[in-house]
């Protein structure tokens, strides 16, 4: 019952969040890859390069 709300918006939309669940998910695998790095600009190459 807690989540009837966002359920029923499925039916009605027919949309989900899963391709931005799945981008944080890469971007958190990346991040882990990449530690230690320090340029912010190479980090976010990687994270596009993932992404696309």
């Amino acid at each position: 019952m807690r989540w009837r709300k966002e359920i029923l918006a499925y039916f009605y939309s027919h949309l989900t969040n899963a391709r931005v669940e799945g981008f944080n998910l890469k971007a958190k695998l990346v991040k882990r890859r990449a530690y230690g790095y320090k340029s912010f600009r190479n980090y976010r190459l990687r994270l596009l390069t993932a992404c696309a």
